[in-house]
């Protein structure tokens, strides 16, 4: 289970498929923000997604592993004291932005410069978990959404 203490980033980690896909970072202000890496992306992934944002009550400190100041983890089970049912978490997650709460970058909004980044990120993405091979769940996912990218890795990893 994600722990946070901060309910606009756990919505993002609610998820209903056998792989994840988010791009995201946290601000100096510990405001999370959303970039969205392809058009209607956010709607595609999380309009429909049932889940649950729980409260939990414990000692907790932080999860130096992820770089995330409001990652935390415990070792022990904590008590749940708050469900908090989430019918349509793009709903939610929009509320998030209309309140504050979340940034979102939507596709059509990005910088040249952002697109780059997140093409060094699926590129990376490719690489690291070795998806051209295509047996990774996040395999057809990336090559659907990201063709030209896909095609890239395909010419650097046969002329390298």
């Amino acid at each position: 289970m994600y722990l946070s203490t901060n309910k606009a980033l756990a919505s993002i980690y609610i998820w209903n498929r056998p792989y994840k896909w988010m791009t995201f970072e946290i601000r100096e202000d510990g405001l999370p923000v959303y970039n969205e890496s392809f058009k209607n992306g956010l709607k595609e992934l999380y309009g429909g997604v049932r889940g649950y944002i729980y409260t939990c009550q414990a000692d907790f400190s932080t999860d130096a592993k992820t770089n995330i100041s409001c990652a935390v983890l415990s070792t022990e089970p904590v008590p749940v004291v708050e469900t908090d049912v989430v019918e349509d978490a793009y709903q939610r997650i929009r509320q998030y932005e209309e309140e504050g709460l979340l940034v979102i970058h939507h596709f059509e909004s990005l910088s040249e410069e952002q697109r780059a980044r997140d093409k060094r990120i699926v590129l990376r993405a490719i690489q690291r978990l070795e998806l051209l091979k295509g047996e990774h769940p996040l395999s057809p996912f990336v090559k659907e959404k990201f063709p030209l990218i896909w095609e890239e890795a395909i010419r650097l990893t046969s002329h390298g």
